[in-house]
């Protein structure tokens, strides 16, 4: 083994480097801290129903809007007998 210091500042430099390269991919890696189980169970049911309610209520406006025609129509026909 040399007596020469300079391998062992290499040596360390090395180590050193390898281990920034490692701690910069271990933080981008790691999963998301979990808080409370409610929030994350509240989480998954919003994600799961809200893309479902919103297509639900998509698909019955064109209902609604003529039952609401209908409706309309009614009253303004009872209006008109009086």
């Amino acid at each position: 083994m040399p007596r020469d210091p300079d391998h062992v500042l290499d040596a360390i430099d090395g180590v050193v480097d390898e281990w920034e390269t490692l701690s910069a991919d271990a933080m981008r890696w790691v999963p998301p801290e979990s808080g409370k189980g409610g929030n994350d169970l509240l989480r998954e049911v919003t994600d799961i129903f809200g893309p479902l309610a919103n297509a639900l209520t998509l698909a019955f406006r064109p209902l609604g809007d003529a039952v609401t025609r209908v409706m309309d129509h009614l009253v303004d026909d009872e209006e008109d007998e009086r």
